[in-house]
C-alpha cells in the first residue's frame, strides 16, 4: 500500500512539473537590466505598433518597472529603429547597438533620457544581449 501511495504521489508530482509553464527569456538581457517585451497585440508583419508591453527588472535592487509603448520607426519607409516607452519625462529606448561587430543586431542599448526645456538629457545608458 505505501508502495503505490508514494507511485501516486510520484506521478502526480511529475505531471505537474510538466505542466509547468517555462520561464520567459529576456528579449534584453545586460549588466543592470533583464528586459522583456510583449509584442502579442502587434499583427504579425506589421512595421508598427503601438501596444508593446515593456517589464524592466532591475538587477541590483529588483525594482520592477511596467510600461507601454511602440515601435521606433524613421523616414518615409517607416525603417525599424526598435522599441519606446515613455514615463512622464521618461522615455526608454531599445535599439540596436552601433558599432563594428553588431553585424546580425545581437548587441541592443537600453537608453533613458529625460526631457527637459533644454532638450532631452541621457540618464543611463547600458549595451546587452537579445534574446529572440
Amino acid at each position: 500500500m505505501k508502495k503505490l501511495l508514494a507511485l501516486s504521489l510520484a506521478c502526480i508530482s511529475l505531471q505537474a512539473f510538466a505542466q509547468t509553464p517555462a520561464k520567459p527569456k529576456p528579449f534584453f538581457d545586460s549588466k543592470s537590466f533583464q528586459v522583456f517585451l510583449d509584442t502579442r497585440s502587434c499583427l504579425e508583419g506589421d512595421v508598427e505598433c503601438d501596444g508593446i508591453v515593456y517589464h524592466s527588472i532591475n538587477k541590483k535592487n529588483h525594482h520592477e518597472l511596467t510600461l507601454k509603448g511602440s515601435t521606433l520607426n524613421i523616414g518615409p519607409s517607416h525603417d525599424f529603429r526598435g522599441y519606446i516607452f515613455r514615463n512622464g519625462d521618461y522615455s526608454y529606448v531599445l535599439s540596436p547597438a552601433q558599432g563594428a561587430g553588431n553585424y546580425d543586431n545581437h548587441v541592443w542599448t537600453l537608453q533613458v533620457s529625460q526631457h527637459q526645456p533644454q532638450g532631452d538629457v541621457v540618464l543611463f545608458s547600458e549595451n546587452g544581449n537579445v534574446s529572440e
